[in-house]
């Protein structure tokens, strides 16, 4: 009977001293979180865009190095231990095949630094904003609001587009006028508007371009392109179109509209007389 109690009370203690570990290994971990951030915020470092995915990397290490001091308490003898989980082990990683190809995944996305968190992107055909990168998924809030996750293996393997790398940015507005017009003048009249516009960004490799597209349908069709910042970037084409559309008014070139020229050729119209008497006779029937 005493050495039952005793048994007893030899665990509770292992059990009390196992969950005193792993709130001690919390309590680090967060600790040691605020601690680089605060360190990577001063001294620019280290990149702190991954602050959400930091803090679970923060906790996995602290955990797992928690759970192997857990298992030395709770066992003394850990050889049976070791080679239980050996073998389970095995069994483990085959049944966890894909967590396991997701975390390693996600460890090399943050390495390599592949996208951020806020960032703006397209991940296989996804597009829209970096919400959170976790170890083995990455959130991506899209521009109509919907939010999809993404494996980590996924965005391993996959082409990302990475919508500003640079805090400028190409924008093209394309730009029909009439057949009847001058394009010498129309050509004028676009440079003109586009660097009257204010919020245009020029320098030595990024300076404003108007490029002839094509004969279209109804229209000579041009593009403009043009730099402008990330702040800017929404608005600007809606902003120099107006401006083109008042200088077109201004010097009366017209922008047409799609229209259809209907070319009707002579036919036996003595067969269209025919095909309206048999008509009016099957209607009074």
């Amino acid at each position: 009977m005493n050495d039952v109690i005793q048994t007893i009370i030899e665990w509770a203690i292992r059990i009390g001293v196992s969950i005193a570990i792993l709130l001690v290994a919390r309590w680090l971990s967060g600790l040691f979180y605020k601690a680089f951030i605060k360190f990577t915020e001063k001294t620019s470092v280290v990149s702190v865009q991954y602050r959400k995915t930091m803090r679970t990397l923060f906790n996995l290490a602290f955990y797992a190095l928690a759970a192997f001091i857990i298992i030395s308490v709770l066992f003394k003898n850990l050889a049976p231990v070791l080679a239980g989980l050996g073998v389970s082990g095995i069994i483990v990683g085959l049944a966890v095949k894909e967590p396991l190809e997701n975390l390693i995944s996600g460890i090399l996305i943050m390495i390599n630094k592949l996208i951020y968190e806020g960032e703006a992107v397209d991940i296989g055909g996804t597009s829209g904003g970096v919400q959170e990168i976790k170890l083995n998924h990455v959130l991506i809030k899209t521009w109509d609001g919907k939010l999809v996750t993404i494996p980590s293996k996924n965005v391993w393997a996959a082409t990302i587009i990475h919508f500003w790398p640079e805090n400028i940015r190409r924008n093209d507005l394309n730009v029909g006028v009439s057949y009847s017009s001058d394009l010498n003048k129309v050509m004028k009249i676009l440079e003109e508007a586009v660097n009257s516009y204010e919020k245009l960004y020029v320098d030595d490799n990024h300076k404003p371009m108007i490029h002839f597209t094509g004969y279209g349908a109804s229209s000579i069709d041009f593009v403009v392109r043009f730099w402008v910042e990330k702040a800017n970037f929404v608005d600007s084409s809606t902003e120099l179109a107006k401006i083109i559309k008042s200088r077109f008014d201004e010097n009366g070139i017209e922008i047409p509209f799609s229209q259809l020229d209907l070319h009707i050729k002579d036919g036996p119209i003595e067969g269209i007389k025919l095909s309206n008497k048999e008509r009016d006779a099957e209607t009074s029937s």
